[in-house]
Formats: structure tokens, C-alpha cells, sequence
């Protein structure tokens, strides 16, 4: 079994928004930018749900995550 995948890429914000993958890439960053993040590290799925005012929970059936095990064991 996989463990749950924590960290947002620009493939899934691309599948989030529709946008292109320049587009994600910038919006990543700007995300970084807002919570005092260097480039080298990386962002969680909490951090963008909290910058975009969408609660976690409705971001994860857009994307491709192995947490629904994850999730049912809280």
C-alpha cells in the first residue's frame, strides 16, 4: 500500500483549476510567496486549500491521492 501523497505539483493544480501548467506553476509560487516558503521547499495540500478558501476535503476528488484510508482512520 502507498502512503498518502502530502505535497501539491502543478499537474494537480492544473486538474484543480483548468488552467495551463505555466499558469499552476506561477500560482505555486505565489502561494510559496505567501507563506514565507523558500522555492526549494514544498507546499502541502493545507497550504493551498487555506490560500484558496476551499476546505482540504473538497479539493482531494480532484486529484489523484491515496487517502481515503488516511482520512477513515481519524
Amino acid at each position: 500500500m502507498q502512503t498518502p501523497r502530502l505535497f501539491i505539483y502543478p499537474s494537480d493544480l492544473m486538474r484543480l483549476s483548468g488552467k495551463g501548467e505555466k499558469a499552476c506553476r506561477r500560482l505555486l509560487l505565489k502561494i510559496k510567496q505567501h507563506f514565507g516558503l523558500e522555492k526549494s521547499q514544498e507546499l502541502t495540500y493545507y497550504h493551498v486549500s487555506e490560500y484558496l478558501k476551499i476546505p482540504a476535503e473538497k479539493l482531494f476528488p480532484y486529484l489523484r491521492l491515496i487517502i481515503i484510508l488516511f482520512w477513515s482512520v481519524r
